[in-house]
């Protein structure tokens, strides 16, 4: 065998070495999207839970305290609910991004298996392509 023919061969090693180590890194992306997506998940549906009962506890205690308002309680719960909601609109983004395909069909499904709650699926609309109009663009942001 001559200096070409060992290097022909060892271009051949390297290359396949290349293609297996291509293919183990695309299986890894992939369980990892599909990680990242589940967590997503599972995150909406904590967060929509954590909403929930702040939710709650404000109207209970716009109820309780009739005349008696403690001002500074009612600011910490009406904080905390803007935070739960804010944190909520945070993962319906990230479930955007995560999702192979987000479009008003998605949801719809996802409405139907009861995944999104139907008073929760114009969060999910507003950020379909048939919306993305409606959003504004960091062109239209810094005009």
């Amino acid at each position: 065998m001559t200096g070409s023919d060992w290097l022909g061969v060892a271009g051949l090693i390297v290359g396949i070495a290349g293609l297996a180590y291509a293919v183990y890194e695309n299986r890894s992306k992939a369980r990892l999207s599909d990680y990242i997506r589940a967590q997503n998940w599972h995150i909406y549906s904590k967060a929509n839970n954590a909403n929930g009962s702040v939710q709650l506890a404000l109207q209970k205690y716009k109820q309780a305290a009739n005349n008696t308002v403690d001002l500074e309680a009612f600011e910490w719960l009406s904080k905390a609910d803007a935070f739960g909601q804010d944190v909520f609109k945070d993962v319906i983004r990230q479930i955007q991004v995560s999702e192979p395909s987000f479009t008003a069909q998605d949801v719809e499904r996802w409405v139907r298996e009861k995944r999104v709650s139907e008073k929760h699926a114009p969060l999910f609309y507003a950020l379909t392509p048939a919306n993305k109009s409606l959003q504004p663009t960091a062109k239209a942001a810094a005009e």
